[in-house]
């Protein structure tokens, strides 16, 4: 019993490591935009009070008519918010890549491989988070992308796991059936390189375990809830009140199940937000 509880604290440790580091890994396209965005307003703001400042103060040549700003002045307020715009995402930048590293350090300090969240397999990811990317690989078209889920992740098209409806909730038996499944794969073709997962990468896809508290919990288990009660929609027809001539006998319950959570799942974190 108390080894059982060290390992549980372990992997609770460990996943707390991955949110660190993940968390460091924002989108680069979207923070710069982010400091743009900062930068017109910025911009704006600073062009009114130079504006005004010459209304109030400058010297008029016909009394009555405003006064002109001179150009340097417009060209003065713009260098600063460019100046402004590129040291924040500078500094940001810095501050990023260093936590990332620090992060880093502390899951290779503890013999993981910052860059291979699975290469000791699946322990790191919750159940909920498993389930939201697979859905995800569900989606995509046979590519780079789908080839990256199954060299990370283990999944295979052919797999157990299905939608409209699940196959597996989080914490079921179903669910741990795929866990093996999926390392089993993962184990079988460690004759390929397990695929790097970089800051830059991380940014733009979120691959990295994350911590699960309630918000997150919730948003992927609305995640993978939608996307199967989407699934059954477009099977056996968009009027839920007619599932029960349209939905075979057998999948009927778990189909009225993923409708219920993914509806209950959606208030609730419009609660929250509200």
């Amino acid at each position: 019993m108390e080894g059982l509880r060290r390992k549980t604290y372990e992997i609770d440790e460990q996943r707390a490591a991955w949110e660190g580091l993940a968390s460091s890994c924002a989108s680069l396209p979207r923070r710069l935009g982010a400091f743009a965005v900062l930068g017109f307003f910025l911009f704006t703001a600073l062009t009114t009070a130079v504006v005004l400042f010459y209304n109030v103060f400058g010297e008029r040549v016909i009394e009555g008519q405003g006064v002109h700003a001179p150009a340097s002045a417009f060209y003065a307020t713009l260098a600063t918010s460019a100046a402004v715009v590129l040291f924040g995402f500078g500094l940001w930048l810095v501050r990023s890549l260093g936590t990332y590293r620090a992060f880093a350090r502390v899951l290779r300090d503890g013999g993981h491989d910052p860059y291979r969240p699975t290469r000791d397999g699946l322990a790191p990811y919750s159940d909920e988070q498993l389930l939201a990317l697979r859905v995800r690989y569900e989606r995509m078209v046979e590519g780079k992308k789908k080839n990256l889920f199954e060299r990370l992740y283990g999944f295979r098209s052919d797999d157990s796991f299905s939608l409209g409806p699940l196959s597996a909730l989080p914490g079921t038996f179903e669910m741990d059936t795929l866990r093996v499944e999926w390392e089993t794969n993962l184990i079988l073709s460690r004759q390929e390189d397990i695929p790097e997962v970089s800051w830059w990468t991380e940014g733009r896809m979120e691959l990295l375990p994350r911590k699960l508290d309630e918000h997150l919990r919730l948003a992927f288990t609305l995640a993978f809830t939608e996307e199967s009660v989407r699934m059954l929609k477009r099977r056996y027809g968009y009027r839920t009140d007619r599932w029960h001539a349209t939905v075979p006998e057998g999948k009927l319950w778990d189909a009225v199940r993923d409708h219920e959570q993914a509806r209950r799942t959606r208030a609730t974190l419009q609660r929250r937000r509200g």
